[in-house]
């Protein structure tokens, strides 16, 4: 894990990680650049970003926010996964929608569902890994990276000879400083078994629910995604059932939560992601100013694993 630390000016990642799925999609890019200054300025390190992100332009957006800070930022991206085909009309809706969707959740909801809006898995070879750091490089405009973790990937592939060998590569290069896995709970097991390649995992809070005390065993840098994707969409769930048992909402508002049940659901997520990587980083999405200064304040705190029981109560 030492590997990641470069400097002592940059001893460790920052509590919450900055998740950049939607910027450059979802999110323009003049409000995705105030963001990534904004959680910056209050001490967040750690981005993370794929090729496929934001329509394709989150690896290019990155890297105009870097200018001046690559040296005081921890950056991740990834292989494995590109965006979809038809960008230049994907882009036309998002720029046309983001007005509406910014005011409508079940509207959001309703296009991120439809088909051609999906990023396509790409078939992992060594050619691939070669090529796409380079790609990711140019596009961040950085010499380096400083995790190169492969995207959702099979479990079979994960501990392929070919696959580790071209990773080593990038790294003998001076093109990442480490490598990792961000998948589901069996592949980074199986990053587990490979032994020796992996210094990072990155899956979901809901893995790390279920099989955390093994990955932390393994003594790699964990990353938990998808805060409020917990359990295929759990934010949307937890709030249906807060807003359909009002007795259950009152069991977390005198637990300390808020008394608006949306922001109550939003909360206790974070926190049972908090509290199910303790060591960790928690990715979470950062774009909303208030949302974000609420969720640094909660990354401050000591979280419990009473979150988790409350949680499981809630969703009962």
């Amino acid at each position: 894990m030492n590997a990641l630390w470069r400097s002592a000016s940059l001893a460790a990642p920052s509590r919450l990680g900055f998740g950049c799925a939607s910027l450059g999609s979802r999110v323009s890019a003049a409000d995705g650049l105030n963001a990534l200054a904004g959680a910056f300025d209050a001490g967040v390190n750690w981005f993370d970003v794929a090729p496929a992100y934001g329509a394709g332009e989150a690896e290019t957006l990155l890297g105009r926010f870097l200018r001046g800070r690559r040296d005081s930022a921890f950056v991740v991206t990834k292989v494995g996964m590109a965006p979809p085909r038809r960008l230049g009309a994907l882009r036309i809706a998002y720029a046309l929608g983001r007005p509406l969707a910014a005011r409508a959740t079940a509207l959001r909801s309703s296009f991120r569902s439809l088909a051609f809006t999906r990023n396509r898995h790409m078939p992992l070879t060594a050619a691939l890994i070669e090529r796409s750091i380079g790609e990711s490089l140019h596009r961040l405009g950085v010499d380096c990276v400083d995790v190169y973790a492969l995207h959702d990937p099979d479990p079979a592939d994960v501990a392929r000879d070919d696959v580790r060998a071209a990773l080593a590569r990038t790294v003998e290069r001076g093109q990442a400083r480490a490598v990792a896995v961000a998948g589901g709970f069996d592949a980074c097991r199986a990053a587990l078994a490979a032994g020796g390649t992996y210094v990072a995992l990155q899956t979901s809070a809901a893995d790390l629910d279920h099989g955390g005390a093994e990955l932390a065993g393994a003594g790699l840098l964990l990353v938990s995604h998808s805060v409020f994707g917990v359990g295929g969409g759990a934010l949307a769930q937890l709030r249906a059932k807060l807003a359909a048992a009002p007795e259950r909402h009152r069991r977390l508002v005198l637990a300390g939560y808020e008394a608006d049940s949306r922001r109550a659901a939003a909360e206790l997520l974070l926190d049972c992601a908090l509290a199910n990587n303790p060591e960790g980083v928690v990715l979470a999405s950062m774009f909303d100013v208030d949302h974000r200064a609420a969720d640094l304040a909660r990354a401050r705190r000591r979280v419990g694993l009473a979150a988790l029981g409350l949680l499981d109560e809630a969703l009962a």
